[in-house]
C-alpha cells in the first residue's frame, strides 16, 4: 500500500512554529513526519506530492516527495527521493542540504537534486530502502 498525507491539522510547537504531522505508508511500513508550515501550507505540500508522483507515472526515472520545506533560505529540507525501476518505485529517506547550493533554494528545481540511486553509503553500509509497486502510486493519485 502507498499513502502520503496529513494526519493532523496545523499545530504550534513550544517555539511558536507552525507544523502539521503527516504519514507516509510504504507497503507495511509507516513513517511519520512533521511538515514545517512557516512557508508552505498543507495544500502546497499536497500539490508537490501529486506533481512528484505524476512525474514517475509519466515515465521520469526519479522524483522526490518534500515532507518539510523550511523556506528558500533554510539550510536543509526533509524529503523522500524516489527512483522508478520498471514496475517498482524505490524510496529512501533523505535530507536535502542546501548549504552547497546557490540560495535562495527553489523547490521547483528539487527534481534536479535527486541524482542516481545509491544503495550503499560512504561507509559501505546499506541505505534503508522501501519498494512499492508503481501501480500503487497510480491508484493513490486516482483515488485523490
Amino acid at each position: 500500500m502507498f499513502f502520503i498525507g496529513f494526519v493532523t491539522g496545523a499545530r504550534v510547537n513550544e517555539e511558536g512554529l507552525r507544523y502539521a504531522e503527516g504519514e507516509l505508508t510504504l507497503g507495511r511500513d509507516r513513517e511519520r513526519f512533521r511538515s514545517d508550515l512557516g512557508t508552505w501550507s498543507t495544500r502546497d505540500y499536497e500539490t508537490q506530492w501529486h506533481e512528484a508522483i505524476s512525474r514517475l507515472l509519466s515515465g521520469k526515472s526519479s522524483s522526490v516527495l518534500i515532507t518539510s520545506y523550511g523556506g528558500p533560505e533554510a539550510g536543509n529540507h526533509l524529503a523522500w527521493p524516489m527512483w522508478r525501476e520498471g514496475p517498482t518505485v524505490c524510496f529512501q529517506k533523505g535530507l536535502l542540504l542546501t548549504e552547497q547550493r546557490p540560495r535562495p533554494f527553489d523547490p521547483a528545481m528539487v527534481y534536479d537534486l535527486v541524482g542516481d540511486r545509491r544503495a550503499i553509503d560512504e561507509d559501505g553500509g546499506r541505505l534503508p530502502e522501501w519498494r512499492v509497486p508503481l501501480e500503487q502510486l497510480a491508484t493513490f493519485i486516482l483515488d485523490e
